[in-house]
């Protein structure tokens, strides 16, 4: 297995198939089997520990995604989890205990949710101070999650649309860096992104670049949608005409096929990727009408247990602030 550190392209994903996971049988049983055990426990879903969510040969599966993850492509798609076999809730703990075995579950909201429904709730992020691009069917542009993966579980597809693409942020970086690099050092100094309310230091914005340097490795934060609300803020400096240039060919080389992986997740589909290496987004989509049948994915954020350095640019952003907390207090990769 080569050492990626995460970057590649179409043709890479193409010639090899190792982010790719399909369960067989015996992987769904055993989940089915671990998911009724803890369910059995009547414990709250975030008190399930890996010991409540006992698996054997699906250990193997999980030692794959970790070398994935921190060392090859920088993500996977596993396919046909046996969500059909459990109502919502209870799907819940099919994921938690899944991602018990990878990491530590990190709040995704000032509320500190730890776990969330991805679900249109009818609104939408313009003209507003804190609903996020997860709560409406609106288009997501390419982006970070937070902490060092996102672990999303189909239960639910839309109706149509709704396409899930992934792009190498190392690789599109590379290419930048090669062939245009006064936009490069762009992107190597700050830009300032709208918190959405959701951070716990209160800031309204935080400041810190697109790709960042670090430990002989680069780590990408993006989200173009709240570099731009982050405008509406009288304090915030204006973009520059080269920041909008060097934004655009982002998004340009994001949405290349050269780049950019499609996937439509069936439900039973888990993805599981690496903010430091990957941007991911979202088609926008048309949902049922009867609320029974509307698109849901769940959705954790995940510390790894030995994830990889974080840049000092990211200690005070509410997308990696509690996963550099966690770092510190076990004196690793700072």
């Amino acid at each position: 297995m080569v050492n990626l550190q995460g970057e590649w392209n179409l043709k890479d994903l193409k010639k090899n198939k190792e982010w790719l996971l399909e369960l067989n049988k015996s992987d769904q049983n055993e989940i089915i089997r671990a998911t009724k055990h803890s369910l059995s426990l009547k414990k709250s879903v975030y008190k399930i520990t890996k010991e409540d969510f006992p698996i054997s040969s699906f250990q193997e599966r999980i030692n794959i995604i970790q070398n994935q993850i921190q060392g090859n492509f920088g993500f996977v798609v596993l396919k046909k989890l046996p969500v059909k076999e459990f109502n919502d809730e209870e799907c819940k703990y099919m994921l938690w205990g899944l991602g018990q075995y990878l990491g530590f579950a990190e709040p995704q909201d000032k509320a500190g949710s730890l776990l969330h429904m991805i679900t249109d709730t009818g609104k939408s992020v313009d003209n507003t101070d804190n609903i996020r691009g997860f709560q409406t069917s609106e288009e997501l542009q390419f982006h970070t999650d937070g902490a060092d993966i996102f672990a999303l579980l189909c239960i639910r597809s839309a109706k149509e649309g709704g396409l899930s693409k992934l792009v190498s942020s190392v690789a599109i970086f590379r290419e930048i860096e090669k062939t245009e690099p006064e936009l490069c050092e762009i992107l190597l100094n700050d830009f300032y992104f709208d918190t959405r309310a959701q951070n716990p230091n209160e800031k309204q914005i935080q400041k810190l670049p697109i790709f960042v340097k670090h430990g002989g490795l680069i780590s990408g934060l993006h989200k173009r949608k709240y570099i731009e609300t982050a405008q509406r803020f009288p304090d915030v400096p204006r973009l520059s005409e080269k920041q909008i240039e060097a934004l655009d060919l982002v998004d340009k080389l994001c949405s290349s096929p050269e780049f950019c992986l499609q996937l439509k997740l069936e439900p039973g589909d888990l993805e599981i990727a690496s903010n430091s290496t990957t941007f991911h987004s979202r088609e926008n989509y048309i949902d049922y009408e009867d609320p029974s049948k509307k698109r849901l994915m769940l959705r954790l954020w995940l510390s790894l247990y030995n994830g990889r350095p974080l840049p000092k640019e990211y200690e005070e952003t509410r997308e990696w602030e509690p996963t550099f907390k966690r770092r510190r207090e076990n004196q690793l990769n700072i």
